[in-house]
């Protein structure tokens, strides 16, 4: 299924545009560099700020996708450290790194988010720079911690950056081409660090490490054009519009006291635990527990991947409403014990039996990360104040973060311990109540935003 090609009306789209042989719209015709071109504009936001957001994200995640297949191996190859002190590092840097979210996030309302965004992708070059040097524990874990802290506080200025380019419709769908622009970079990343994984040596480990490093600052370029939008004193932003509408009033703190966005969070966060089964339960799962094929791992990832890239964007129509929004995250949390109670049967299953339930429990699965993905991005927008958008997306980031903490032991003792298909079947529970919740802490009350003093 081909991604839908964003409406461009500047611009004729991928699908009308001549190729080198003066044809339109002729698949058989196009050249290489014209399919490419087609598949880009599918792929990113039409030209503009937009664009611009969109080229930035592809350049840093094809840096997490070099990072994520290769950094274990560097730190336990290279550095020399043991496995399991590399994971005490990572975890213990991942949770303290949650207390900067928030106050970083109120740096990029007071400081604008373009430039917070870009001074933290700086630190990150720096830290991640370092680290190619460092071969002590203390050392990795002190400079772990710093990147983290900047990578918290990049993802909440980054929310706020895509508040102030888009509003409504066009922001949701924004984060949508972002969702989508992830999997691509990190298939891209994790397919370039191939060769190196194979040569398996320090001085590829090294270069790779240094070729992440680069990818944040070129990650700034496209950032430069955007257009300049400064805070103003009441919190809100101006532009080439003109001044914004903003909100910003009262305690800077204003999000600790919004318990409705705090249930929201925390819904999000509980159903935002589908992503570690991907990544942490599905691979034991398959090769322990049943007796399908070892490639259908990768066969389940590629599912996943595909669905992401084709449907984000369309999934995304309508979470601009709270209520569209509030009822997608219930439709994921139906979807994700659907996927729970189809892995749960597969335990001790082989051939094509098992084979065909976990790809369906892949579908699945994917089905609750594409409603759980538009209805979080229009709810964690949509119910915070204009001008505030830093703190909210920082605070926002946190139930996420603590899911990615507690998911592999909570995964380990529900899924892969001694009573595995009674603990698929309880997790998905716990999805279906989360979502089932969705639409009834959005009907709640707000915090109250009290208007400008005179």
């Amino acid at each position: 299924m081909k991604p839908p090609v964003p409406r461009n009306s500047g611009s004729p789209t991928a699908a009308s545009a001549p190729d080198s042989a003066g044809s339109t719209g002729s698949r058989a015709g196009r050249t290489a560099p014209g399919r490419a071109r087609a598949v880009f504009d599918a792929c990113v936001p039409p030209p503009g700020d937009s664009r611009l957001l969109a080229v930035s994200w592809l350049v840093k995640t094809v840096g997490s996708g070099l990072y994520l297949t290769t950094s274990t191996l560097f730190f336990t190859r290279v550095v020399g450290l043991p496995v399991r002190q590399v994971a005490s590092g990572l975890t213990l840097a991942g949770v303290v790194a949650l207390a900067g979210a928030i106050p970083l996030g109120k740096l990029a309302d007071r400081f604008g988010a373009s430039r917070t965004y870009t001074v933290l992708l700086g630190i990150q070059f720096a830290t991640m720079a370092a680290l190619a040097f460092a071969r002590t524990f203390p050392a990795f874990l002190a400079l772990v911690l710093v990147f983290l802290l900047a990578e918290q506080g990049s993802t909440a200025a980054r929310g706020a950056l895509v508040a102030t380019v888009g509003e409504g419709t066009e922001r949701v769908r924004l984060r949508a081409y972002l969702r989508v622009v992830t999997n691509v970079g990190i298939t891209i990343g994790a397919a370039a660090s191939a060769l190196v994984i194979q040569a398996d040596t320090a001085a590829g480990y090294m270069a790779l490490l240094w070729c992440t490093a680069l990818t944040y600052p070129a990650a700034a370029v496209p950032l430069r054009w955007l257009r300049s939008r400064s805070p103003l004193p009441d919190g809100g932003t101006s532009g080439a519009g003109g001044p914004r509408k903003a909100e910003r009033a009262g305690s800077g703190w204003q999000v600790l006291r919004d318990a409705r966005y705090a249930a929201v969070t925390l819904i999000c966060g509980v159903l935002s635990l589908q992503a570690q089964i991907l990544s942490f339960a599905v691979p034991l799962w398959v090769l322990q527990h049943t007796h399908a094929p070892p490639v259908l791992v990768s066969g389940i990832v590629a599912v996943n991947t595909v669905m992401v890239i084709c449907l984000q964007i369309r999934f995304s129509r309508g979470a601009e409403d709270d209520g569209r929004a509030a009822r997608m995250c219930r439709r994921s949390g139906i979807a994700l014990f659907v996927a729970c109670a189809l892995v749960s049967f597969t335990g001790g299953m082989g051939g094509w039996a098992a084979t065909g339930l976990l790809l369906l429990f892949a579908a699945a699965l994917t089905l609750g990360e594409l409603w759980l993905s538009a209805g979080s991005f229009g709810l964690s927008f949509s119910l915070a104040p204009d001008g505030m958008h830093g703190q909210y997306q920082g605070f926002f980031s946190l139930g996420r973060g603590a899911a990615t903490a507690v998911a592999p032991s909570l995964i380990a003792v529900l899924c892969l311990g001694d009573h595995p298909h009674a603990g698929w079947l309880a997790l998905g529970a716990l999805f279906a109540v989360a979502g089932a919740a969705a639409p009834f802490a959005v009907r709640a009350r707000g915090v109250a935003v009290p208007g400008p003093s005179l």
